[in-house]
């Protein structure tokens, strides 16, 4: 028999981690798993390191052979995200390709139906954003709180579970929210971006299951099953993790996340820097994700001082809309050359970044809109993608003034946040380095003269607004291939 609300086809997602033949089988009878002999466990098929679309196929019996996992060939397909061993600092996937993370918000996008969701992703692909914070649920913000228009998705369209955010059922999940769920994450896979997947939320009105429930367990055991196989998975415990003040309740849900999760994809959470300064869980997180709205690059400074895994500022300016400095939903917003500036001090220091723009980064979203932000960061992720970012080290010393990072002899990356002439100190160097400019707000780039040791002055092409300046270049690096799954936290110093 099949007891009531319980499906009689069951899913599964696999992601083979190397091509080969593989086999699949259920741990019980066919009649456990439903309706005796009609059920038909379904596997989903992910090829490669990680597929454009899983393959769907049934079985009505225990056992059976799959079909051979081939190499990949989408450009896109790297693997999951890890925390690269010889520069612990910074990302790198399993296949050995580099990632420098352009992190955008978007906490309600996982609201938008097929056909606003697919160009939007195209869109924010684009302007080089490569990883999406968004939530598995919110309910509503307070500072637009209902029902304001037709872009407003708070409350949401679908709830996660059966019943009502007033009246939860939490013994069920809304199948229907979680299949768009599964879309949505799947369409940022096939677009090469990370779903950085915030599973809970303090601030969003949401009525979540009790601590320590045997409810609460399900839900983080429901999202482990469902979306631990995809290579493009990060876990953060909760968005504004500060607001839980319970900290071994905290430890005890990161250790979860971890034994649930057989693929070990990263884990981290929003916004607790007092816990995370004091490294109560530096055994249980890999990477620092913080919320910073002043001392931008001083912040970051400190955090790599202090445990050699990368930084993340994940929460520091929201770009107003497209109507000028009083356009906004939430009461606090900067003009896009601030978000932009506070980017890159964040960037100089050797951290990563988040971006927020008023409009999609809660539940109020305009995916149509193309605010000015999304140019000037696609300029900052081509300007640094294409130097040895990973290699280079914050070097504050060697320029006068600015913001400098170093790999010293072979690469120096430069910024002032105004165009003027500055010194820079180069030693070490067995040839002349090449030089280039690079205008952060347009783009441009200029070739400067070829630079020996000493301290040279270099005076910008351009007089006014932020400027950047990339001396020697990138080293080569062979890609190194290594698993998720066979993966170790990083250390502290």
């Amino acid at each position: 028999m099949t007891p009531p609300g319980i499906p009689s086809q069951w899913s599964s997602l696999l992601w083979p981690k190397a091509p080969g033949d593989f086999d699949w089988s259920t741990p019980g009878s066919m009649r456990e798993m439903g309706d005796g002999p009609s059920a038909s466990p379904r596997l989903w098929l992910g090829t490669g390191r990680s597929p454009r679309a899983p393959t769907r196929r049934l079985w009505t019996a225990r056992g059976c052979s799959l079909p051979a996992c081939t190499e990949n060939d989408d450009p896109a397909a790297h693997g999951g995200l890890l925390i690269d061993p010889e520069n612990p600092h910074h990302f790198v996937y399993e296949d050995g390709t580099r990632y420098f993370l352009s992190g955008y918000e978007c906490d309600w996008l996982w609201a938008l139906d097929e056909d606003a969701l697919l160009p939007f992703l195209d869109t924010l692909q684009a302007a080089g954003f490569n990883h999406i914070l968004l939530n598995a649920y919110a309910h509503d913000t307070g500072w637009r709180k209902g029902k304001t228009g037709p872009d407003d998705y708070g409350p949401p369209p679908m709830y996660a579970w059966e019943g009502s955010n007033d009246a939860p059922d939490f013994s069920r999940f809304n199948l229907d929210y979680w299949r768009h769920y599964d879309r949505v994450i799947q369409a940022m896979n096939a677009r090469g971006i990370v779903a950085h997947i915030m599973v809970k939320v303090y601030n969003k009105m949401v009525n979540w299951p009790e601590r320590y429930s045997a409810e609460e367990e399900q839900y983080f055991r429901w999202l482990a099953a469902r979306y631990a196989a995809f290579p493009n998975v990060v876990w953060d415990f909760s968005k504004e993790t500060y607001n839980e003040k319970d900290v071994e309740y905290k430890r005890s849900r990161f250790a979860l996340i971890r034994a649930l999760d057989p693929y070990k994809r990263l884990v981290t959470c929003h916004d607790d820097g007092k816990h995370y300064d004091q490294g109560e869980y530096d055994d249980l997180l890999d990477f620092e994700s913080d919320q910073q709205h002043n001392h931008w690059h001083e912040v970051i400074l400190k955090h790599r001082a202090r445990r050699a895994c990368p930084a993340v500022n994940v929460e520091y300016g929201y770009e107003h809309g497209l109507g000028g400095p009083e356009d906004m939903t939430y009461r606090v917003v900067q003009a896009p050359e601030e978000v932009l500036r506070r980017a890159w001090l964040v960037c100089m220091a050797g951290g990563y970044g988040a971006y927020y723009y008023t409009y999609t980064a809660w539940d109020v979203i305009r995916p149509e809109d193309t605010p000015p932000g999304y140019a000037y960061f696609r300029h900052m992720v081509d300007f640094f993608t294409d130097t040895g970012y990973w290699a280079v080290e914050p070097a504050g010393n060697l320029v006068e003034p600015g913001h400098c990072l170093a790999r010293p002899g072979e690469e120096y990356i430069v910024y002032l946040d105004e165009a003027r002439p500055f010194t820079l100190q180069i030693a070490g160097a067995d040839r002349p380095l090449a030089a280039e400019w690079f205008n952060p707000l347009a783009g441009e780039r200029q070739a400067a003269d070829a630079v020996d040791d000493g301290d040279v002055s270099f005076t910008p092409p351009w007089s006014e607004g932020p400027v950047a300046l990339h001396v020697g270049t990138a080293p080569g690096v062979e890609a190194v291939e290594r698993l998720s799954c066979t993966r170790s936290l990083p250390q502290t110093r």
